[in-house]
């Protein structure tokens, strides 16, 4: 049975009652004697002297050294026989606990609570990430009473002591390495001009946990030149410490740290067009790819016009899809003009960016599924023959899907459904290769179930004329 601590609110008296096998919250076993009732407060947790000092973990572990975290102290008053103990502690970020790890303690020579810090940096590194720089950590402890078999945890199973605040140095994963919170893009176009150095992106994570930025860079020329300096060189305005590369004759390869008055390599990008530039400042590493928002699909279908074809898309600017009504001849552009890349045909699915290159060609006329990748240059085409809707809120269920009918370009499918509740998608050629779903104003290849408006009668139109692609259902 569980254990029921009797305690007031202000008293928070102990009471200890006939009860044998108990388990507290932390599957301890225990076994609560025939005692007088005892004041939670007869024992006591107080931070140790390490605690007042930044508590440096690694240094601890090279030197096999346990951390004398806190002292647990019985009163005058405390029940003959019994020793007080702490099996764990908890960990947080935060002052309130509300994200909490925990970690296993041992205890020491008069009351000491030891951890061992390569235990302690295991629960670090889930509340704080793989930052070296030392945090400041919450801890709190709970108290076993315990005379033998007989154990009972004090103040019951959701009481803490201690809980005060202490810093924390973890282990450096990093071998002393430092990544700054900021890193810019500087060019010989610009004469090297920090006014216009042009900031990395990144997420926002922690640094040390994501280390990857990326820029865009617009190249209009060959012969581009580029290094990157951090936060440190970029304030500082001269420069500095900075990165060039190891050989600047490859888009991908390693980055190399050089000090202030040490020349520098520099990148190097000679074809033309946006190109990003993404650089690991862990690994230090950096690659460059082109960086097209997005192909043009112009052709027979659409009088050789980039502004009236359909457009393909990208999320990691190297594959870009999307739905095109092609016939005859077409090839894929990187602008809505002739300014840019354009791509034509290879031969056997590959892509050439050669002026002279021949059109790219479709044996029937209708939508196709388009699929090019601009990093190897190759691509693939897949026609859709039908479109319909499919899942529990249709007729078919998730077995069949309910027609809708193409509109002359094929851009615009229609249907009159019956729908229930439920969920559904749209899906091409009775499969699930290509699948739309999302939401209705932003439909997206494998995005998630569709919500059904209810049961009822529906015109459903589906509108693949321009991205996002949509849908709009009326009820009839």
């Amino acid at each position: 049975m569980k254990y029921s601590a009797l305690f007031g609110l202000a008293a928070l008296a102990l009471g200890f009652a006939a009860c044998d096998d108990i388990e507290d919250s932390n599957s301890l076993p225990q076994s609560n004697p025939q005692l007088d009732i005892v004041k939670a407060d007869n024992v006591s947790v107080a931070a140790a002297p390490a605690a007042s000092g930044t508590i440096d973990l690694e240094a601890l572990n090279n030197s096999a050294s346990t951390v004398n975290i806190a002292n647990v102290t019985e009163a005058s008053d405390w029940p003959e026989g019994f020793t007080a103990s702490v099996p764990f502690m908890q960990v947080s970020n935060d002052q309130s606990f509300s994200k909490v790890e925990t970690v296993e303690t041992t205890m020491g020579a008069e009351g000491a609570i030891l951890v061992e810090p390569d235990a302690w940096e295991t629960a670090h590194v889930a509340l704080f990430g793989k930052n070296p720089k030392a945090s400041t950590a919450y801890v709190r402890f709970p108290v076993i009473a315990a005379n033998g078999d007989q154990k009972v945890r004090m103040g019951g199973e959701d009481y803490y002591y201690g809980n005060f605040s202490v810093s924390v140095k973890p282990f450096d994963l990093f071998n002393g390495q430092i990544i700054e919170d900021s890193y810019y893009l500087i060019t010989n176009v610009d004469n090297w001009d920090f006014s216009k150095a042009i900031k990395f992106s990144r997420t926002d994570a922690d640094v040390y946990d994501d280390p990857e930025f990326s820029v865009v860079a617009n190249v209009n020329g060959a012969g581009y030149q580029w290094a990157i300096i951090p936060a440190s060189t970029y304030d500082a305005g001269t420069l500095g410490a900075a990165y060039g590369v190891a050989d600047p004759a490859e888009m991908a390869g390693t980055l190399v740290a050089t000090p202030a008055g040490q020349t520098i390599t520099y990148g190097l990008i000679d074809a033309v067009g946006p190109h990003m530039i993404k650089i690991n400042m862990e690994k230090l590493t950096y690659e460059t790819t082109l960086a097209i928002p997005q192909l043009y699909t112009p052709g027979d279908s659409n009088g050789w016009n980039q502004g009236a074809s359909q457009i393909l898309t990208t999320t990691d600017y190297v594959t870009y899809t999307g739905y095109a009504h092609l016939s005859g001849g077409f090839k894929f552009t990187s602008q809505p003009n002739w300014d840019g890349i354009n791509y034509g045909n290879a031969g056997n699915g590959a892509l050439s960016t050669a002026g002279d290159a021949g059109n790219l060609t479709v044996d029937a006329d209708g939508l196709y599924w388009c699929n090019a990748n601009i990093v190897s240059l190759t691509y693939a085409l897949t026609e859709i023959k039908t479109i319909g809707l499919i899942g529990d809120a249709t007729a078919g269920g998730w077995d069949a899907s309910t027609p809708l009918q193409p509109s002359a370009d094929f851009l615009t499918w229609t249907g009159t459904v019956e729908l229930k509740d439920g969920g559904f998608k749209f899906r091409a050629n009775d499969g699930w290769d290509i699948n739309l779903g999302g939401s209705l104003t932003d439909l997206t290849q494998n995005g998630d179930n569709l919500a059904s408006p209810g049961a009822g009668t529906y015109v459903v139109t589906l509108n693949l004329n321009a991205v996002p692609y949509t849908a709009t259902i009326t009820k009839q």
